[in-house]
């Protein structure tokens, strides 16, 4: 589950990875990074093609990142990172409490929704089809991540990612990452947490900045100014790479 870059540096950064994307995608700020820091990569179950795993839940997977890493004997991170679905992931691992995190940053991460079962219900179908779909068309999927925007490597590493993904852990990653379970009350923390968006997915972002809102009121909101979904941490890594280090 776990790629390490820089191990001999003290300070720890963790990164999580979102729907039909992979690990992969951080190697090259990892590799900048590991000049001063201990950067882990995890990858989520279902996304690894060397790897016959399937996804089971967000609960799930930050329970087998946080064992992994007290495993390790690290109970102190300095940034946890996640993007999309592993923005969801870092916001159980914050409720969770079961690691000392000094700083989190959620790229545009996907919150629980509070509509009805109903309606969560006819959001799931939908997110079900068009992924089945998108996994037997690369035109499709570039509908959403267009090759100008993302580059065609990262496109490319997408597909490959989802061509992989079997049915069962495309429908458990939205049941699960729609659904997952959090607190009422979220629980006191001394972790400085930011939520990041880009200025051109706002509009899809709506529900979840809405939820941090209400739930963490501590949270500070950064807009990526010209930037869509996960777009900065594909493209951009020079920048990237600065604002991580400043965020320690």
């Amino acid at each position: 589950m776990f790629h390490e870059y820089g191990n001999e540096n003290p300070k720890i950064i963790v990164m999580i990875h979102g729907t039909a994307m992979s690990w992969k995608m951080f190697v090259p700020a990892a590799e900048a990074l590991a000049d001063t820091y201990h950067v882990i990569l995890a990858g989520v179950p279902g996304h690894d093609p060397d790897r016959d795993d399937e996804f089971t839940s967000v609960e799930q997977t930050a329970s087998e990142i946080e064992e992994g890493l007290l495993h390790q004997g690290i109970n102190t991170v300095d940034l946890l990172y996640g993007l999309s679905m592993g923005g969801g992931i870092v916001l159980r691992m914050l409720a969770d409490s079961r690691l000392t995190i000094r700083h989190a940053v959620i790229d545009g991460g996907i919150a629980p929704y509070e509509f009805p079962k109903t309606v969560c219900a006819l959001i799931l179908a939908k997110d079900v089809v068009l992924t089945g779909l998108a996994k037997h068309s690369r035109r499709l999927l570039s509908c959403a991540f267009s090759d100008r925007d993302y580059g065609k490597e990262t496109v490319d590493g997408m597909y490959q990612v989802l061509r992989h993904m079997s049915a069962k852990t495309i429908f458990r990653v939205y049941a699960s990452t729609d659904n997952y379970s959090m607190p009422d009350v979220f629980p006191e923390t001394d972790t400085e947490i930011e939520y990041w968006y880009g200025s051109e997915e706002e509009k899809e972002r709506k529900t979840d900045i809405q939820y941090f809102r209400k739930h963490i009121p501590h949270v500070r909101f950064r807009i990526l100014h010209g930037m869509k979904h996960g777009q900065y941490a594909a493209v951009d890594t020079e920048s990237f790479v600065k604002d991580l280090r400043e965020h320690i």
